[in-house]
């Protein structure tokens, strides 16, 4: 698996968080513009998404271990599990700035139609 971020360097920390920031928004990007064009419906991108992810990881366990173990797969799951959860931690910690985000730019954009509907 990738190294723990935990025993990086700042400087290497700070190379592998751009790095993390950079794979999230190309996957991002591509992600919303084949659900966007497909009309695929949000839970079911959602949950497609949480299943690719999984199966990514159980795979990416089994091809970098000598010997791939059901044991050590149900250890690595519940790595995922821990990383998971603090994942929507942080989110949840966060939810008041993302709904005035959010809120925000539909008011930007209800802004610009109407500036668009007056020319």
């Amino acid at each position: 698996m990738a190294e723990d971020p935990s025993e990086m360097s700042e400087e290497d920390l700070a190379a592998f968080e751009e790095e993390q920031e950079e794979l999230a928004e190309g996957l991002r990007d591509a992600v919303l513009d084949y659900v966007e064009e497909n009309d695929v419906p949000e839970p079911t991108a959602v949950w497609a998404l949480l299943e690719l992810a999984v199966s990514m990881h159980m795979s990416g366990y089994a091809s970098t271990v000598e010997k791939p173990s059901v044991q050590g797969l149900k250890m690595e799951l519940d790595r995922l599990t821990t990383d998971v959860t603090d994942l929507i931690r942080e989110a949840k910690k966060g939810a008041g700035e993302f709904i005035e985000n959010y809120k925000t730019m539909l008011e930007e954009n209800d802004d610009e139609e109407e500036e668009d509907e007056r020319k």
